[in-house]
This record gives C-alpha cells, structure tokens and sequence, in this order.
C-alpha cells in the first residue's frame, strides 16, 4: 500500500474532478491524501462529505490560484515542502499550474519516490491576450520548465497542450510522457437520458465557471441572436448554471443578472448534482476558448447528448465535428448561432446526435479505463 498524495488548485471541485481516481486508488488498497485550498463555504459541506464517503483526508493549503502577491507566494511553496516533510507520501498527483509550479519541486526536495504532473489546461495566462496574461504566460513557461524536470512521468489531457509543451521545449529533460484523456466520466452515475425521437422543443444548457473564456458572454449573445431571428418561434429555450469565480476572466453578478432580467437566458445557479439539468436539456454548449479535457462536456456526452463546443484544445479531443456535435470558432457568437440554430431545423439531429455521444463517452472516456491508466502512469 502507497501513500498517494493529490494536489490540486481547487478546493471546490475536488471531488467532481477526482472522486473517482480517488475512489479507484482506495480500492487498490492506497491511502490517499488530498491537499486543495479551502473550498468555499457553498461547497465545504459536499466536498467534506464526498472526501469523507471516499476515505479521503482533507489537508487545506494556504494557496491563492490567481493571486500573484510576492509573499503569499513564498508561502504556499513553504506550505508544500512542510507538507512533504510532514505527510511523506509514496507518490504525488500534482495538478492545475501553481501545485505543479510548488509541489512537484517540493516533492522532488522530500524525496518522493513517483512524481506525477498533469497538465489539465493553461488558462488565463494562455488564453487571455492581455498585456497581464502574456507576462503570466512568459512567467508560467519558466515555472513549467525547472517543476516539469523534476517528474517522473508528465500526463497531458489532450494533444493540442502536449504538443505546445513540446514547441516550446518544456518537455526537453522529462522522463516519461502520458496523453490520458482527462478525468473520465462515471458512465453508471451520469447514464444515458434518450431523447424524445422528435423533440418538441430543443434546450440549450451552458454548464461551467461563468468565465469569458469558457464563452458565457458569447452564449448568451447566440441566444439573444436567436430569438431576433426567429420571434415567432417559441420551442426553444437557454439556461445557465455556473457561477461566479474569482479568475481575472469572471463576469460579474450584475452581468448574469441582467441577462437574466432582460429574458436572454434563463439561470440554475450554482448545481452541486448537474444530472437533473443534463438530462432536462436537448443540446449542451461550452464555446469554451481552451480546456484540458473539459469534464462538463463528458458529462453531458455520457447523459447521450450533442455538444456545440470552441474548436479548441480540449474540446476538439471529445467532439468531432458534424458527428456528435459542433464545433465553432472561439469568440464567435455568430458561428455560434449558426451552429445551435441547426438543431431548431432539425430536431432530430439532436437525437442522432446524442446517441454518438454516448457512444464515444463508452469507448473513449469511461472513467474506470481512465483511472486504470493513471494509476499506472503514477507508477501504483
């Protein structure tokens, strides 16, 4: 039996994100620690409860995702080598940028026998092109390249950032190179949800952080396009769920106010189960401008539904284009438009569609095979 530790950049998400490895790695017999920052006060209770149910321990890190204060800096690295010294673990997960860029080189101080980074997408730093996000970006390859020469063994979740990775010459010194395609998905928790074989009114759903670059703002501009267009047509519908987050990206409250208000779209909120809305919904959206392997999109292929996605890294590795779904040009709302409004034609292209989805969910992304591959590539 190892000691595994998962280190993440995320609190809240944690157990959607890694429930199942972790689940996984408990069956093999693995005592696993998991060291995320606090998770909000919304979502503590169910991340305490899902690390609790998992056999999981909870250690909290004193971690800032998006802030770039000097000196809180220096001490989420302190935290991270005192963790190593006080934890000992046999192997380490490290995940999201700044555990890679802290804990990985703090394991390799400790002397921790399996070293595993996984790059789950860049973000803002990459995504952004503002004058703040090409400097983080410049400072993000740096940090990437001394943490990354101190694995064992680097995991990509899709082959647009391994191949970037590899441009860049970030991958130079590193040992072992694994493309595993993300989290998976739990194909028993999220079955499939057919559709009616004619739909009488096709749903659009956007799940996620409402951040701009996932392309919140650019939905809902589709869906106001969509309605102008077709004011005489009342069989279709949006939604969001999501919410407000502190990257430099976010909306603010006052934006998925006024959309709301003004009838563009309609919002769930924050959903700790997505299940219900997945399965409410005949079309999911996420024009998202980059993602690792973005897991809403799993969830909804799995619930057997068509994805209108960014033609974007992440996105291009779970949807293929004309075959389970769409796939526009980031930051288009009129591409986007465009694409959703095939399926107010055709109704039914949302049902030949979904069923693809759920097809390609089972035999490309079923988590059970996924976590098998890592935990082997964690060398467990």
């Amino acid at each position: 039996m190892a000691r595994v530790a998962l280190i993440g950049g995320f609190g809240d998400l944690v157990v959607k994100l890694r429930g199942s490895l972790i689940r996984d790695l408990r069956a093999a017999g693995h005592e696993v620690v998991v060291c995320v920052p606090a998770p909000s006060d919304e979502a503590r209770p169910g991340v305490e409860a899902g690390l609790r149910e998992l056999g999981a321990r909870l250690v909290e890190a004193p971690l800032d995702r998006t802030g770039t204060n000097p000196i809180a800096e220096l001490g989420a690295r302190s935290f991270y080598g005192a963790f190593m010294d006080r934890e000992r673990p046999d192997a380490v997960l490290a995940y999201n940028p700044k555990p890679v860029f802290y804990a990985v080189p703090a394991a390799r101080r400790a002397g921790v026998k399996r070293i595993t980074a996984m790059v789950t997408g860049l973000g803002y730093a990459f995504t952004s092109r503002e004058l703040k996000a090409r400097m983080l970006a410049v400072l993000a390859m740096r940090l990437y390249r001394k943490a990354l020469a101190a694995t064992d063994t680097v995991v990509f979740q899709n082959s647009d950032d391994q191949e970037l990775f590899t441009r860049l010459g970030l991958l130079a010194v590193v040992k072992r190179v694994e493309r595993i395609p993300g989290s998976g998905v739990d194909l028993s928790r999220f079955p499939a949800v057919p559709l009616d074989a004619a739909p009488a009114r096709i749903e659009f759903l956007f799940v996620g952080r409402l951040l701009r670059d996932k392309g919140v703002a650019d939905f809902v501009e589709a869906a106001r396009a969509l309605r102008a267009l077709r004011t005489d047509d009342d069989r279709f519908g949006f939604t969001v769920a999501g919410f407000v987050d502190s990257n430099p990206s976010s909306i603010a409250a006052a934006d998925l106010d006024h959309w709301v208000q003004s009838g563009a779209v309609r919002s769930l909120g924050r959903l700790e189960d997505v299940r219900p809305a997945l399965a409410a919904c005949s079309v999911f959206v996420l024009p998202s401008y980059r993602e690792g392997m973005p897991m809403a999109v799993l969830e909804a292929m799995a619930t057997g539904r068509a994805v209108v996605a960014g033609d974007v890294a992440g996105c291009r590795d779970a949807v293929t284009d004309g075959e389970n779904g769409f796939l526009v040009p980031p930051g288009a709302p009129a591409a986007l438009a465009v694409a959703m409004e095939q399926f107010l034609e055709d109704p039914t292209l949302a049902v030949r569609m979904g069923r693809a989805s759920r097809e390609r969910a089972e035999r490309q992304f079923d988590s059970r095979a996924v976590n098998a591959r890592m935990i082997q590539a964690m060398g467990l």
